[in-house]
């Protein structure tokens, strides 16, 4: 087996690796996202690839962000015509995603492209931890990330079971692991085992948050702030996140600080104005209560996903069916807009915060309509486009920005070139020096390909500031966990050779660094970090993860030449 690292070295966004095997006819992806803020990133998105998406035979998905998966109709509309391995609620979020993107990009592919991918959760039986055949000697394992709904990390092996040989690839590591689950919904990232090799994410691999950075309770108490000081200037705060993952977060934040605060917010105005996450949330409860008996939890039927502080913040046990369903009401609630339906005259399971829980956001159907009614009320505006280019960000921001009673606060990472980025840049300069600034921010106006909306910089007058602890990827110490896990006093080092990719050069090397000084601590003298820099640099799986040179991927085309003569020899003789 053989890998190419196409995507992305140096890079944060457009993950694809391609495993091939030309004499066994194995040829599969994982993962082919787009780029997203790269300078590369038109040339990246036309899909200009060193492989033939028509020779593909399978594509394997880590999750739904576009990042991952937003080039996949594209290998369609090339010319595949495999399936998709992943979840089931990738398979959902990553269709939405999708098809959103489209009326909003232009990504060289249609709908229709969209409809022709053949999503495919593998195993009847169970998902997580089970060896899944996809060809002869060629199987799949599947270990939950922790990233969002969905999200994976994959080992493939190959060859017969007496010499068999594997790779980890993690996609992208969530932070939380267990019983240290500091985000409100999802079960912390499982062990992945050791396999030969691992392709390792490197996001935030330069960098070590402290325990108050990842800390529910001050999360919550920055956002309570906020919410105080909007009512204190009957203003507006508003909350650009992204659609899968983060607005759910925020979500559930904000019904609890509304839930423990005695009214103090019943006059504030709470709406949703993200088309994307209303599409989403439908599958997520689905896959919130979706449960499963896989083949690591020894017999036991665990929550695919939800995770045991959802259980924990509102006094439920996830062993009792009662408590089960009272928890679906409150995913319902919190994410759908349900009212709590409870049999008149029979307790509310849980404890103060599960009676005290009540849905608390309208939906944004009528912009216009809407930006009448908030005005000089305080308001809650979550919204998406977390990098605030586009989308319902278009509309707001311009409204928006010019008042001082507005808080704008960001929930996540904003490149520097994004209007959240560059909403950053002035969040220290009073308004005197603000308006002394040039330049505009530049939106595509909603619905039209031609005419922009643009803000004169000078003219910001709202408060700009930026929430944090609600990142999806692990640190650095998260992914060095990730890659030496360990269950019941064993070590599991995920790879004997880890490739670094899906980061910035200075995250990739320190990661390196850390992951070797881990390695030493464990005992273990010798762990080559591979960081490749060629896209189209070829590494032999079969030969230690070497890279090949030039002379020997020539004279290994020649002798495929030779043989593919033979063979046509032999056919014109039987001709």
């Amino acid at each position: 087996m053989k890998a190419m690292f196409v995507g992305p070295l140096g890079k944060v966004t457009g993950s694809c690796t391609w495993l091939f095997d030309e004499r066994k006819g194995w040829n599969l992806l994982v993962d082919c996202g787009m780029q997203q803020g790269e300078r590369t990133e038109q040339e990246w998105n036309a899909g200009h690839w060193p492989f033939d998406p028509a020779k593909l035979k399978l594509v394997v998905l880590t999750h739904a962000h576009l990042d991952h998966c937003g080039l996949i109709p594209l290998l369609y509309k090339r010319g595949f015509k495999g399936s998709v391995y992943c979840s089931k609620e990738t398979a959902q979020l990553a269709t939405i995603q999708l098809k959103d993107a489209i009326k909003i990009s232009d990504l060289g592919y249609t709908a229709a492209d969209v409809d022709k991918i053949k999503w495919h959760e593998p195993g009847k039986g169970g998902f997580f931890g089970r060896f899944h055949p996809v060809d002869d000697d060629l199987f799949l394992r599947f270990f939950r990330a922790g990233h969002v709904i969905g999200a994976v990390s994959v080992a493939v092996y190959w060859g017969p079971k007496d010499d068999q040989r594997s790779i980890n690839f993690s996609g992208d590591v969530g932070p939380d692991t267990e019983d240290a689950e500091n985000l409100p919904w999802l079960r912390h990232r499982m062990g992945v085992g050791s396999c030969d090799f691992a392709v390792l994410e490197s996001t935030y691999g330069d960098k070590v948050r402290d325990a108050e950075a990842m800390s529910a309770m001050q999360r919550r108490a920055r956002l309570k702030s906020l919410l105080d000081q909007t009512v204190d200037q009957n203003g507006a705060l508003v909350l650009p996140a992204f659609s899968l993952g983060r607005t759910q977060d925020v979500l559930f934040d904000l019904h609890q600080i509304v839930a423990e605060s005695d009214g103090r917010f019943d006059e504030v105005k709470f709406l949703m104005d993200s088309p994307s996450a209303r599409k989403m949330h439908v599958p997520m409860v689905e896959g919130f209560m979706r449960t499963e008996n896989n083949g690591l939890s020894h017999g036991k039927v665990r929550p695919c996903w939800l995770g045991k502080q959802f259980f924990r913040a509102f006094g439920l046990n996830d062993k009792d069916p009662d408590h089960c369903s009272y928890a679906d009401q409150l995913c319902r609630s919190t994410l759908l807009g349900e009212p709590l339906a409870w049999p008149a005259g029979r307790p509310k399971p849980g404890n103060a915060l599960s009676q005290a829980w009540r849905s608390v956001f309208t939906l944004v159907r009528d912009r216009d309509q809407t930006a009448k009614q908030i005005v000089g009320k305080p308001t809650v505006l979550l919204m998406s486009s977390g990098m605030c280019d586009g989308g319902p960000a278009a509309y707001w921001l311009p409204r928006l920005l010019g008042l001082r009673s507005t808080t704008v606060a960001t929930t996540g990472y904003a490149s520097s070139s994004s209007v959240a980025g560059r909403l950053m840049n002035v969040a220290t300069l009073p308004p005197s020096e603000r308006g002394r600034l040039s330049g505009e921010l530049i939106w595509e106006a909603p619905g039209s390909k031609h005419d922009d909306a643009h803000y004169p910089i000078k003219q910001i007058e709202a408060h700009i500031t930026a929430l944090s602890g609600y990142s999806a990827h692990a640190d650095q110490t998260g992914l060095v966990d990730w890659a030496f896990s360990e269950h019941k006093g064993d070590l599991y080092v995920a790879g004997k050779t880890i490739f670094i990719q899906h980061g910035e050069d200075r995250a990739r090397k320190a990661l390196a660094v850390a992951l070797k000084e881990r390695a030493m601590q464990h005992g273990i003298d010798v762990l080559p970090v591979v960081m490749p820099e060629e896209l189209d640099d070829v590494y032999d799986l079969d030969c230690h993860g070497q890279l090949m040179t030039n002379d020997r991927r020539a004279a290994e085309l020649q002798a495929q030449i030779e043989l593919l003569n033979a063979q046509l020899r032999k056919m014109q003789k039987a001709a």
